[in-house]
């Protein structure tokens, strides 16, 4: 939007519930005039958006809400992360190191995603997260959106635009949103976001209702904490529990037991909402009108004047033909001499360094021929150092055999005195980023054990 917007509309669509909350500026202030919390008959990804559109629409109109202008707050299911170390490196290199990384840690092709990077520096170093939404995602949305007649100026998370959820300067924190039957995990650290995932918060119990399963909340919180890089580990200092009252407060006395044993402080702040989404969209629209447009977008780009031009002759075979023409001759006519400067640069820079690459080829074609010689990363000797360094001192846990198959699987068998130490040390396993897929073959016996189990080893070349 050209200039800052006097009122809009933010609005959820997450979890089978439309939350909205329209959002006005009073000369100083901004404040909530009117909100709606409603559940949903049609998900948001019906093949069908004219109806979901229609929907919406009716019950926004029940609301007596107007607004047009809106800013959506996407699903966090819908929304892929990825981490990357940003050595010292200019700004174009930059940007094509993390295009890189994009195509190697997403699951679709860049092209196919919508990107929002949040830049982080820790202990020295930089980092950079980038997360993805799918592009047919957030263009179906869009479709809903029209249906209902408004008009999206934003698509960002939610999650983020808590207070204190992203501190600028200052310790890192981990927040947890919980609502419903799942959570949202959000840690920010060195000025940006460093880890955004979606947890599942509840189980079913034996009488049928869903409780909060914080065995596993934990788990994740822990192996979360663990992945991240050391520099941004030692910032996190704090974890907040926030979202529904119920949830918060069953979390409360669980979670501290964790969190003062990995060193964080931990916060509770329950929701007075039925539904506490209502909280974040409410905290989105005022942010979005207190501070401008927020740091993580995934609105597609809305195209300038020349395109809208180039798409409004499209749909004239006329017009396009004499505008494709007249392309041709503007660029035919210097095109031929660009080639031929081209041409002559290329043969310069051949004819100057042709000696240099001749040596080059002979040397590489020597490092090929001898390298299968000269392997020093003695591979088998890692891993079985990490199952040594595994087992414990006290002999409790011995290995009788151990086998490295190729390409990458190990089975170990042996014998343990109790299952308490044969636990601790698939533990230990476990936890080693260089294990993956460890699996229990077979456990024969009690008082010694006999026992085999496999894995796979995905650590590099040289570990």
């Amino acid at each position: 939007m050209r200039r800052a917007p006097q009122s809009l509309l933010a609005l959820s669509l997450a979890g089978g519930r439309l939350v909205a909350a329209q959002i006005a500026r009073s000369k100083n202030a901004v404040s909530v005039v009117r909100q709606v919390s409603s559940p949903l008959s049609l998900d948001p990804l019906h093949p069908e958006p004219e109806l979901v559109g229609r929907e919406i629409r009716g019950l926004l109109d029940a609301a007596r809400i107007k607004e047009r202008a809106c800013i959506v707050v996407l699903p966090p299911e819908w929304v892929m992360t990825q981490q990357s170390a940003l050595p010292e490196l200019s700004s174009e290199d930059t940007e094509s190191l993390l295009q890189l990384e994009a195509e190697k840690g997403f699951p679709s092709a860049p092209e196919e995603l919508h990107l929002s990077r949040s830049l982080a520096r820790a202990g020295g170093e930089g980092f950079a997260t980038q997360l993805a939404v799918r592009r047919e995602q957030v263009a179906r949305l869009g479709e809903v959106l029209r249906g209902a007649g408004l008009r999206p100026v934003s698509c960002t998370l939610g999650l983020p635009a808590l207070r204190d959820a992203v501190p600028a300067v200052g310790p890192g924190r981990m927040t947890l949103w919980v609502e419903g039957a799942g959570a949202t995990l959000l840690v920010a650290a060195g000025g940006g976001i460093v880890a955004f995932r979606v947890l599942e918060a509840s189980i079913e119990s034996e009488a049928g209702e869903r409780v909060v399963n914080t065995a596993a909340l934990v788990r994740e919180l822990r192996i979360t904490l663990e992945q991240m890089p050391a520099a941004l580990r030692a910032e996190v200092r704090a974890l907040a529990v926030r979202g529904e009252e119920r949830a918060v407060g069953a979390l409360a006395g669980a979670l501290g037991a964790w969190a003062v044993g990995a060193g964080l402080s931990i916060d509770t702040i329950a929701s007075g909402r039925k539904f506490a989404a209502e909280e974040v969209v409410e905290e989105v629209g005022l942010r979005f009108l207190r501070d401008g447009p927020p740091a993580l977008e995934f609105l597609p780009p809305k195209p300038g004047r020349f395109a809208r031009l180039v798409a409004r002759y499209n749909s004239r075979r006329l017009a396009t033909a004499g505008f494709a023409a007249a392309a041709v001759l503007v660029i035919v006519g210097g095109a031929f001499e660009w080639q031929q400067y081209q041409l002559w640069r290329l043969r310069s820079d051949w004819e100057a360094m042709e000696a240099q690459v001749k040596d080059l080829d002979a040397v590489q074609a020597r490092i090929r021929e001898f390298r299968p010689w000269y392997d020093t990363s003695f591979r088998n000797l890692s891993i079985l150092r990490k199952v040594v360094e595994c087992f414990p001192d006290n002999g409790s846990v011995t290995a009788k055999g151990f086998e490295v198959h190729s390409p990458s699987t190990v089975t170990v068998t042996g014998t343990a005195r109790d299952n308490a130490s044969l636990l601790r040390t698939l533990d230990l396993l476990r936890q080693s980023k260089e294990v993956q897929g460890l699996k229990i073959e077979q456990i024969r016996g009690k008082t010694p054990a006999q026992f085999t189990f496999t894995f796979r080893w995905i650590g590099t070349s040289g570990s």
